[in-house]
């Protein structure tokens, strides 16, 4: 898996924060995240990557934590960003978008009822 292009990571008064811009700022939402995510980020930033690659350089990065927790979080990690569609993991997007619908007049008349009665 991968992450979108569209977005990015910027360091603000030593807060990270990921921005989604152009279309994926319609379903994405700006997150912020801790500095061990941003590490994470980064190297999510190069390209294809696994659960078990991302754990692999975070053990090279992190001693003083286990395999076990380590994957746990990147694991959370990874199902945050997909929940919130910003890994190409095949999961599909929400439909943007508007949908212009005609109404015979016995329905445009039913509805007009309705809002009056409401």
């Amino acid at each position: 898996m991968k992450l979108k292009d569209g977005l990015i990571l910027r360091e603000i008064a030593g807060q990270y924060l990921v921005m989604p811009v152009g279309r994926l700022s319609q379903i994405c939402q700006p997150m912020h995240i801790s500095s061990t995510a941003s590490f994470i980020w980064k190297v999510m930033e190069e390209g294809e990557f696994t659960e078990d690659s991302l754990v692999a350089r975070a053990l090279q990065e992190y001693t003083d934590v286990t395999e076990k927790r380590l994957r746990n979080d990147i694991h959370k990690f990874i199902e945050l960003l997909d929940n919130n569609f910003m890994l190409e993991s095949g999961k599909p997007e929400p439909i943007l978008g508007t949908v212009k619908l005609q109404l015979t007049e016995r329905e445009k008349k039913k509805l007009q009822e309705q809002k009056h009665h409401d």
